[in-house]
């Protein structure tokens, strides 16, 4: 496949805005996003100096984004995935995959030694991790309250 991966630019953020909204907003996520709010989201995350983002493009158009931060740890950096996604109709093409491992490279060269994630249950998300070597941890949970 001739594709070409790049470091997500925030000249480009309108694009990965939209394609953010149109894969959350579908199956399996049914999220609520706007333009607006995933604009917000977004560009925080980039103005950070931790931001690592790339982009997947065929024929210079988006298929997919991700991207995450870098955290000191104590026994070493860690790198959340905050956001994946392929547009909808793209996806078991490939970018998914050249996607991740296009991340997962660069990574390795810097010197991170976890990468971590948080995604939704369901066989759809966790078995494509899982094909690709995350594994739920035994350590750590995920909690959160919705009470205010």
């Amino acid at each position: 496949m001739n594709y070409k991966i790049s470091d997500m630019e925030l000249c480009r953020i309108t694009e990965y805005a939209e394609l953010f909204v149109s894969v959350f907003n579908s199956e399996p996520w049914n999220d609520s996003w706007t333009k607006e709010t995933a604009l917000i989201r977004i560009e925080n995350m980039m103005r950070t100096n931790t931001f690592i983002g790339k982009a997947i493009y065929f024929e210079d158009n988006l298929k997919g984004i991700i991207w995450g931060q870098k955290e000191q740890y104590y026994n070493g950096m860690h790198f959340q995935i905050q956001e994946f996604c392929v547009k909808t109709g793209e996806q078991n093409k490939g970018y998914g995959s050249a996607l991740l491992q296009a991340l997962e490279n660069e990574l390795s060269e810097i010197g991170i030694v976890n990468i971590y994630l948080i995604t939704s249950k369901g066989e759809k998300t966790e078995d494509y991790y899982s094909r690709r070597g995350f594994v739920t941890s035994d350590q750590m949970i995920l909690m959160t309250n919705n009470s205010f």
